[in-house]
C-alpha cells in the first residue's frame, strides 16, 4: 500500500495489491485494485496475471461464471504460464462449463505432466475459504 500512496501511478504496485487480497485478503478490494492496475498499464506483459488476479478475487466472492470469463481471457494472453491456465481450468469447473476447463487441464498436462492441485497451492497462498472452493473445482477435473 506504500509504493501505491508514493507512487499511484504505479501499475505492478496496484497488480501486487490486487494479488494479496485475491488470494487472501479483501476480494472486492482486489477487483478494484486489478482493475486500476490494467487502466495505467492496458498493454502491460503482465496482463494475463492481472486478468487472472481478477478472475481469483471473483471465485472467492462466488461468481464461478464471470470469474471463468476472466480467467479464459488471463489464459488467451501472451505470456500466461501454467499456473494462469490452472486459474482457468479451475473457474471454469467451478463454473460447470467442465468440457472447457477439461481442455485447460489438458494443455496444463502436455506442458507439466504431472502438475495437480499441491502444485496450485504451492504457487498461490489461499486462505482456508478459496483453498475449499478450488479443490472442489480440482476434484471435477481429475487434478485433486
Amino acid at each position: 500500500e506504500t509504493a501505491v500512496d508514493l507512487s499511484p501511478n504505479f501499475a505492478l504496485g496496484h497488480y501486487m495489491l490486487a494479488f494479496v487480497n485475491a488470494t487472501s485478503g479483501d476480494p472486492r478490494a482486489a477487483i478494484g485494485s486489478s482493475d486500476h492496475s490494467r487502466h495505467l498499464s492496458p498493454f502491460d506483459p503482465l496482463l494475463f496475471g492481472m486478468l487472472g488476479t481478477r478472475a481469483m478475487a471473483l471465485i472467492r466472492l462466488g461468481q464461478f461464471e464471470e470469474a471463468a470469463d476472466w480467467a479464459v481471457k488471463a489464459a488467451a494472453r501472451p505470456n500466461a504460464h501454467v499456473h494462469i491456465l490452472a486459474i482457468a481450468a479451475h473457474c471454469l469447473a467451478l463454473a460447470g462449463r467442465i468440457d472447457e476447463a477439461l481442455a485447460f487441464t489438458a494443455q496444463i498436462h502436455k506442458t507439466l505432466p504431472g502438475y495437480q492441485l499441491n502444485d496450485f497451492f504451492s504457487a498461490f497462498r489461499f486462505s482456508p475459504d478459496a483453498q475449499s472452493l478450488y479443490r472442489q473445482g480440482a476434484q471435477q477435473i481429475g487434478m485433486a
